[in-house]
Parts: C-alpha cells; structure tokens; sequence
C-alpha cells in the first residue's frame, strides 16, 4: 500500500517552468490593464469630492439669501453659521481662481458681483479648479450670464 503511494508522490513533480511563466505573464497583463483603471478613478473621485464641497456651499449661500435678501450682505460668519463643516473665504473671482483647497474643506466665495449674483468656487486635491456663478436676475450683471455658469480653471464648462 506505501509503495503505490510513494510511485504516485514521485510521479508529481509540480508545475514546469512553462506553466509558471504562463501564469505570471496573465497576471501581468492582468495588472497592466488594470492599474492606470484605478489611478484614473482616483482622480475622479477627488474631482466629484470638491464639486460636491462647491454645491454644499451654494446651498449655504442661498440659505443666507433667503434671509438677506441680498447677496452682498453674506459673508464668511453668516455662512459658517449655516454651514459649520465648510471653511469659507470671500475672495473676488471665486469662481475662476477661488486661491483655496477642496481637500482642506475650504471653499471661496464671491459676494462682490451684485445684489443678485455671486461665485464659489474650490480646487481639487488633483489640482483641478471648479467653480460657479450664479446670477438670479434676467439680464447679464458685469458681464455674468442669468442663471448658474460653471467652470473649470478660467473656461466655462459644463460638470
């Protein structure tokens, strides 16, 4: 009975070398389509955490229209009174050049373009600068559009 157990033992040798280098070369391919997937998505992921810091500090914003009627009238207490997790910064052209970081919570905000119109804007951690100006009249106020124009860095874009 040990015999025919010790042939059958001998008889394994385990994998060849062919077998081997096969493996590792489907793994390698594997890893190769893999890994820029994933750096990518990284990437997309800080993008979406500073645009969703952008639209969290429009909310804020529009909550301290409602109150002052008046968009010059908001500034950085009023809004982290609204919105304490957000670190707020009045800057001109917030929008286009906002000087703050998404991945310090930090956001700026242009109270300077009119009664009825302001900016925010925020950089992601890949270094991407998104930001909006929202003008609530019908007509253009120092050059701004009605309604919301987004941008990313200095170019009008959709996000």
């Amino acid at each position: 009975m040990f015999s025919k157990l010790n042939k059958r033992m001998r008889g394994e040798g385990g994998f060849t070398l062919i077998e081997l280098l096969v493996v590792i070369i489907i793994i390698a391919i594997l890893a190769a389509i893999a890994i820029p997937t994933f750096l990518g998505q990284r990437q997309k992921a800080q993008d979406a955490a500073a645009k969703s810091l952008v639209r969290n500090a429009m909310t804020a914003v529009e909550s301290a229209y409602v109150d002052t009627r008046d968009f010059g009238e908001v500034d950085a207490d009023i809004l982290l009174a609204i919105e304490p997790s957000i670190v707020f910064s009045m800057v001109p052209d917030a929008a286009t050049k906002p000087g703050v970081s998404a991945q310090d919570n930090a956001v700026a905000v242009d109270d300077s373009i009119g009664k009825d119109a302001y900016g925010v804007g925020t950089t992601s951690e890949s270094g991407k600068t998104f930001g909006v100006i929202v003008n609530k009249t019908a007509s253009a106020i120092d050059g701004h559009a009605p309604g919301n124009t987004f941008y990313i860095g200095n170019d009008p874009a959709s996000w």
